[in-house]
């Protein structure tokens, strides 16, 4: 009896040093950051153009009616900032009477457009995107860049012809971004780049992560909770039409 208490006892003031050392140990270690608490975007500050004047509300008695509207998924402030030269730009669509729609990106001053092409819109109602193809040249860094979606309802006259508009502006890494994004894993770029303002590729990654990850409750919940913190609470639930494909190449 007395070998029996001797080892219990030896037994109880071992499990306290090894709680005791564990827990020196917990405190000792410096808490790493998950980049998993928010998927809110926070636009960065000093990059506040002029917005522009977004002309969604446009609209012809030949073309779309009622509640037929494109909304572009862009931040309030109307700026996309992008580490990308080659971005993705996305918009939802209800079911238009019209499947074609003209892309432009263009800066103030220039006569030409950057960039235009023709667009093939959704047959049905949902999230599209456009990629800028590879073989056109990159959006150069630290300028901004006026794009317009124009849905194409009169050939003759475009004053018939509603449209809507954004900003988009590339930038260059820094550190700290570039060695965090180099660490990160792909669950963790759509919060990280929420965090630091690079609206494109917070979307952009978060579609990938719904592509891949179709059913998985937290990639559902980190998209609702980037959406909504744009003001895009209408389009949460809406589908992604042919954002999983690889195209624009």
């Amino acid at each position: 009896m007395k070998w029996l208490q001797a080892s219990f006892s030896l037994l109880i003031v071992s499990l306290t040093a090894y709680t005791t050392t564990a827990s020196v140990l917990a405190q000792s270690r410096p808490a790493q950051k998950t980049w998993q608490i928010s998927q809110k975007f926070k636009p960065q500050r000093g990059k506040d153009p002029n917005p522009p004047t977004v002309g969604a509300a446009t609209r012809s008695a030949s073309c779309l009616q009622g509640k037929q509207e494109i909304t572009p998924l862009i931040p309030a402030d109307k700026l996309g900032l992008t580490l990308n030269g080659h971005p993705t730009f996305y918009w939802s669509v209800s079911t238009l009477p019209v499947k074609t729609a003209q892309f432009t990106i263009e800066t103030n001053g220039d006569e030409q457009p950057f960039y235009e092409t023709d667009i093939k819109l959704p047959e049905q109602p949902g999230i599209f995107s456009f990629t800028l193809p590879k073989n056109t040249p990159e959006l150069p860094v630290g300028k901004t860049y006026r794009w317009y979606l124009t849905i194409i309802c009169d050939g003759e006259d475009s004053s018939n012809n509603p449209f809507v508009e954004g900003l988009v502006e590339r930038i260059q890494a820094e550190l700290p971004l570039s060695d965090t994004l180099a660490k990160a894993t792909a669950r963790q770029l759509p919060t990280i780049y929420a965090e630091y303002g690079i609206w494109h590729e917070a979307l952009t990654t978060s579609v990938e992560l719904r592509c891949t990850q179709p059913n998985d409750l937290v990639v559902k919940l980190n998209w609702r909770q980037l959406l909504t913190s744009v003001g895009l609470n209408d389009i949460l639930s809406e589908p992604l039409l042919d954002s999983c494909q690889t195209k624009n190449e």
